[in-house]
């Protein structure tokens, strides 16, 4: 957040100026509705960490003499077909599923801000090259992509699953941002601050991760924060597929993924539907932030 100084007239007096960040996050703050989404994902975040150690479960935790129970009593949630504390797979479940949209909006992040501050800095043979790459990522059918992809990849251990999604979903993802990023490098790289970069005799380096990428940074944060949302599907998506994490290891995808059995859709409700609500949940609450965002740093707003 940006430090507040202050402007000392002639006249003595004092006048506050203040930073485009405190402005972007004070027009965040207006916006109830993007408010009301950053407490829900706020609450929903602290939910995954702290209520799965609460409850002292483990995911191998089995109890076969009470399988299927409803709500109610010792379980809240009931029990899967296992015997396992349905509530303890759903909060550990979203963690896997945000842990996984975190991963893969980082990896989206530094793959589009990397190729994309160095082609909208460097222009020329190889400007062309990396964008004519990006292009070729981006015109890869997504979904069909990443299910082929992840459908081959069975051989990955079960603990490395959630790291395999996010990487696959990372790598097909950053395309557009670092041409977002690169629109803005184009522009800012001849500005005055740069020539005053230039004269300094400052490294190429520092020229593009501190001082051209800080100045998108509004624009990277928006773009990350859906991404994240996309993210969380995608997995859910392939869970659900069974192709991305598998039993026993619980995400929202694979919990809702026991909906595909038409007894258990019919008779045992509490052991997918809340999976389906935690994640359609998550996700709003992840665009209401993120457009909440794109206001906030709106340059006609930040003025």
């Amino acid at each position: 957040m940006a430090k507040k100084d202050a402007v000392v007239l002639e006249s003595g007096e004092k006048i506050e100026s203040i930073g485009p960040w405190t402005i972007a996050w004070r027009k965040f703050r207006q916006n109830r509705v993007a408010m009301a989404g950053l407490i829900i994902f706020i609450l929903i975040v602290i939910a995954v960490i702290v209520i799965p150690p609460m409850l002292g479960y483990s995911v191998n935790d089995y109890d076969l003499s009470n399988p299927n129970l409803a709500p109610g009593g010792e379980h809240l949630l009931g029990t899967d077909k296992q015997g396992r504390d349905c509530l303890f797979r759903l909060f550990l479940g979203g963690r896997i599923s945000i842990m996984v949209g975190i991963i893969a909006a980082v990896i989206t992040v530094i793959l589009g801000c990397t190729i994309g501050g160095i082609s909208g800095y460097y222009g020329g043979k190889l400007d062309n090259l990396l964008m004519r790459f990006a292009e070729i990522v981006y015109s890869l059918p997504f979904t069909p992509m990443i299910i082929a992809v992840a459908s081959t990849m069975l051989w990955v251990p079960q603990s490395q699953k959630m790291y395999t999604v996010s990487l696959l979903i990372g790598l097909l993802s950053w395309p557009g941002l670092a041409r977002l990023v690169r629109g803005q490098i184009l522009t800012l790289r001849e500005q005055e601050f740069m020539q005053a970069c230039e004269a300094l005799g400052i490294s190429d380096f520092s020229k593009i991760f501190k001082h051209l990428l800080p100045n998108v940074i509004s624009l990277v944060i928006v773009n990350a924060t859906l991404q994240m949302a996309s993210a969380i599907l995608t997995e859910a998506g392939l869970s659900f597929l069974g192709m991305g994490v598998t039993a026993p290891t619980p995400s929202w995808g694979n919990l809702m993924n026991l909906a595909r059995d038409s007894y258990v859709f019919q008779n045992y409700p509490w052991e997918w539907i809340p999976a389906g609500l935690m994640c359609l949940l998550t996700v709003i609450s992840i665009n209401l932030i993120g457009e909440g965002l794109r206001d906030a740093f709106d340059p006609k707003e930040l003025q």
